[in-house]
């Protein structure tokens, strides 16, 4: 049976993402691997595109936080790395925010 994706909230460090309108995740495929192949920290990637700016800022480009994702079938809490984020501004519409979070190692 189908997952509703309703009441999904994200918080990373103090901020709350407000009128989240999607969000997409990967984890996995960071480690060691193998014996000759160097190990990678990437674990995985968040984007999160809301309309809400509270906490949107450029002072967070890379300041790591507590990641916490609940609701609508998602549960993941982590720590993360705030890549960048993106502005599209529609005329005559709404403004959407697009954040990109770089999973960390624990």
């Amino acid at each position: 049976m189908a997952t509703y994706s309703t009441g999904i909230t994200a918080t990373w460090a103090s901020v709350t993402f407000g009128e989240m309108q999607s969000l997409s995740w990967t984890y996995g495929g960071g480690g060691a691997k193998g014996r000759d192949d160097p190990w990678t920290d990437e674990l995985g990637t968040v984007s999160i595109q809301c309309l809400g700016a509270t906490g949107i800022s450029t002072a967070n480009n890379g300041d790591r936080g507590q990641l916490t994702i609940t609701g609508g079938g998602c549960a993941l809490t982590t720590y993360a790395v705030w890549e960048s984020f993106s502005v599209d501004a529609e005329l005559n519409g709404v403004t959407r925010y697009t954040v990109s979070l770089k999973i960390l190692d624990q």
